[in-house]
């Protein structure tokens, strides 16, 4: 398992569903989103896709719920949960399938768009280097509506 391997399972809560999040003060706005991907010095680049939000997911996603399932892990502890206001801070240690990883997520989040920095050091095996990774991540909606044959209500 590699670390963007890991890295992904630790945020895909929130990653997934990016485009559908939306917290108690900030709903997301159902339509199309850009969603953007790329981890800073490892010559990937950026990795773009495109995701309807339909109405009935827009009601039944939070950035709260998303979140909750990162931090509600019982692999993890975490040493700052600072969520509102528009904005978002976690960061702790998790232990998953014997990797121990720091992790540190935080953001901005709005009606129609969402941003994501999050950093991992991961040591993979006692005595073995620790091997560090960041990702950042984007989303905004960039159409009021879903193309035809796209999953939308």
């Amino acid at each position: 398992m590699n670390a963007k391997t890991l890295a992904a399972g630790l945020v895909g809560a929130i990653t997934l569903g990016a485009a559908g999040a939306a917290f108690a003060d900030a709903m997301f706005l159902p339509g199309l989103y850009e969603v953007r991907v790329s981890y800073p010095g490892d010559g990937s680049g950026v990795e773009t896709t495109r995701e309807c939000l339909t109405s009935a997911e827009a009601k039944e996603e939070s950035l709260e719920r998303q979140l909750g399932e990162v931090l509600n892990d019982a692999s993890c502890q975490f040493t700052q949960r600072n969520i509102g206001g528009g904005r978002f801070a976690i960061s702790g240690t998790c232990n998953n399938e014997g990797f121990r990883s720091n992790l540190k997520q935080s953001g901005t989040y709005s009606p129609t768009a969402m941003t994501m920095d999050m950093s991992m050091t991961l040591a993979p095996v006692p005595g073995a280097e620790p091997v560090s990774m960041q990702m950042t991540m984007s989303s905004r909606r960039i159409a009021a509506n879903c193309p035809a044959g796209s999953d939308n209500d």
